[in-house]
C-alpha cells in the first residue's frame, strides 16, 4: 500500500483552520511556524489538536526553551529548528505512514 501525501500551504493561520475544518479527513499532519502574524501559534496548535486530533509539528528559528516547553505543554508532536533538514521531514512522514498501516 502506498501513501501519496496531499500538501496544502498557506501563510495565514485562519485560512489553514478553514481548510482543516472543511477537509478534516484528508490531513494527517500540520507543520507550522511558531511565529505567525495573524494568530498565536499555540492557539492554532490547541484548536487543531482539540477539534481535529491532528498531529502538529512546530518550526522555529529560536532555541528558546520557554517556547519549546510551551509547545510540549500544548501537545505538539515535534518541535524543529529552521532550516529543517530533509531527513527530519522524511522521518516524520515515516511515522505517519506507519500509523496509518
Amino acid at each position: 500500500m502506498f501513501f501519496f501525501p496531499t500538501v496544502s500551504t498557506t501563510n495565514q493561520a485562519n485560512t489553514a483552520l478553514k481548510m482543516f475544518r472543511e477537509n478534516r479527513n484528508i490531513y494527517d499532519l500540520v507543520i507550522t511556524s511558531v511565529n505567525m502574524l495573524d494568530m498565536d501559534a499555540f492557539k492554532l496548535l490547541k484548536l487543531v489538536r482539540l477539534e481535529m486530533g491532528l498531529l502538529v509539528t512546530m518550526l522555529s528559528v529560536h532555541g528558546d526553551t520557554k517556547l519549546i516547553k510551551k509547545g510540549i505543554t500544548h501537545s505538539t508532536c515535534d518541535y524543529l529548528f529552521k532550516p529543517v533538514p530533509i531527513a527530519e521531514l522524511k522521518n516524520i512522514w515515516q511515522h505517519i505512514v506507519r500509523k496509518k498501516i
